[in-house]
């Protein structure tokens, strides 16, 4: 974590920044989706309930519902945990799967770049949550424990390490 300033007021935003995109102990987005082809995201590995597109998919949903908290809109909560879930096995074809990837890193980077850029705005409750601080901790923990579900479904294909390599335990 490259801590740019001693200001406490920035340390929090700029922790948080890191958590988004997987610095230090956590694999970010685009490391874990390395060289992984449209047709793989939708194999389904024996006794895992879900594939790397739903895995996508379900993140996709959840960070829309981040989001919309920390814009200030009401969220309702979700009727089950099936409501996350409910998605086809795999992407139709390729333009399927890069517009379901960018629009997470689209997420990602305007969480990071926009939203952490108002720490006082972030100190304001935001929905069921106290503070928006809470909202991007949640979502960061939410994207990193998916993010660890794809790279173990990458090993079990026998597709991890990517090209660019990884750490492998």
């Amino acid at each position: 974590m490259e801590i740019t300033t001693n200001r406490p007021d920035k340390l929090l935003p700029e922790v948080l920044k890191d958590a988004l995109f997987g610095k230090q102990a956590h694999v970010s987005l685009e490391r874990a989706l390395d060289g992984l082809q449209w047709h793989q995201a939708g194999v389904e590995v024996p006794q895992y309930p879900h594939t790397i597109w739903q895995q996508l998919k379900h993140l996709n949903y959840w960070q829309d519902r981040f989001i919309s908290r920390l814009e200030g809109m009401t969220v309702l909560p979700a009727k089950s945990s099936d409501e996350g879930w409910c998605f086809t096995k795999a992407p139709m074809d390729e333009n399927e799967f890069r517009r379901e990837v960018g629009k997470l890193l689209t997420g990602i980077n305007y969480t990071a770049e926009t939203i952490l850029s108002d720490p006082a705005e972030l100190s304001q409750q935001k929905g069921d949550y106290p503070h928006g601080f809470g909202v991007v901790q949640a979502m960061a923990s939410h994207l990193s424990y998916h993010i660890g579900e794809i790279v173990l479904l990458r090993r079990m294909m026998g597709i991890w390490p990517p090209p660019s390599g990884g750490y492998s335990w």
